[in-house]
């Protein structure tokens, strides 16, 4: 680079240095990239326009399932920022780590935007026996669903509680209490809940009694959320022991090269040491992922 400034002051005379030609053929790829970036973006056909679309959508969807402003579009274009920014200096620099910076730039905002989701599931599955408890205690004092439903949200707490009052609000721009339930069980995508409402309008349209049916759903949630636990303290217990197997495994083979140098050189120089290595490679990625599928929970 000092060299291709000293040759620039000075006129550009004599032969460029090898340098030059460096710079100026990632100066040209980077207007390439960025050439191709905004021709595709720009086309509403094309399949980078198309597919950025559905990807802020994906993420407009998660941020309203959580009653949260959309931040899809701000975000992707962040990611994109982000990462064409560390491979930028990564052209020029050429540390490693920005290369993973890059990776984490563009998978990192989605699957936190997951987490949050599946966290926020966790806590409404958490309160929808007590939930269903407190509907049933009122419906004993009123025979308005309507009215017990309006009593049970006052204590409530959130998240359960924003999906209980857009409910209210439906009910009240003219959707009926079917409708406004369904909503409410498609918009949380809980199991929990889809179990409550299901009973609620199955009870509600054969008659039955709603604040019984209603108490023994919520027992039966509750001893299933009792089960749940016992079997995640199983499963994490079986993930721990996972990790740590493959841990070692691995462990072994990035540090037996330093340890005895060239024992692995005839499976890195041959084909047959190759072929070895690949298998042996195929085999163990293949056992994490059947222990990763056994030590999942099933209920």
């Amino acid at each position: 680079m000092i060299a291709v400034l000293a040759w620039l002051r000075a006129g550009c005379h004599g032969a460029p240095p090898p340098a030059a030609f460096a710079v100026g053929g990632l100066a040209l790829t980077w207007v390439g990239i960025a050439w191709f970036v905004y021709v595709t973006s720009t086309d509403p056909r094309g399949i980078a326009r198309r597919s950025s679309a559905d990807y802020a959508a994906g993420l407009d969807t998660s941020f309203r399932s959580m009653f949260m402003p959309p931040r899809g579009v701000p975000l992707a274009w962040g990611q994109l920022c982000a990462a064409l920014s560390s491979l930028a200096i990564y052209g020029f620099l050429h540390i490693d780590a920005l290369v993973y910076a890059a990776v984490v730039a563009l998978v990192g905002p989605p699957l936190y935007v997951r987490r949050l989701v599946a966290k926020r599931r966790t806590r409404v599955d958490n309160q929808v026996h007590g939930f269903a408890l407190a509907f049933a205690n009122a419906l004993k004092t009123t025979a308005s669903i309507g009215d017990a439903l309006f009593t049970t949200v006052s204590v409530s707490a959130e998240p359960l509680r924003n999906e209980l009052e857009t409910a209210m609000k439906q009910m009240k721009l003219g959707s009926s209490l079917d409708e406004a339930l369904l909503a409410m069980s498609s918009r949380a995508q809980s199991g929990a809940l889809d179990v409550v409402v299901s009973a609620l309008l199955i009870g509600r349209q054969t008659g039955g009694d709603l604040p019984r049916i209603l108490e023994g759903t919520a027992n039966s949630l509750r001893e299933l959320k009792r089960l749940e636990e016992h079997t995640d303290g199983v499963a994490t217990a079986a993930k721990q022991s996972l990790f740590l197997a493959a841990s070692i495994t691995g462990g072994f083979v990035v540090f037996l090269p330093y340890a005895m140098p060239g024992f692995l050189d005839p499976m890195k120089e041959t084909l047959k040491g190759q072929l070895i290595a690949a298998q042996c490679a195929a085999a163990y990625f293949f056992a994490i992922f059947l222990g990763y599928r056994f030590t999942r929970k099933s209920i």
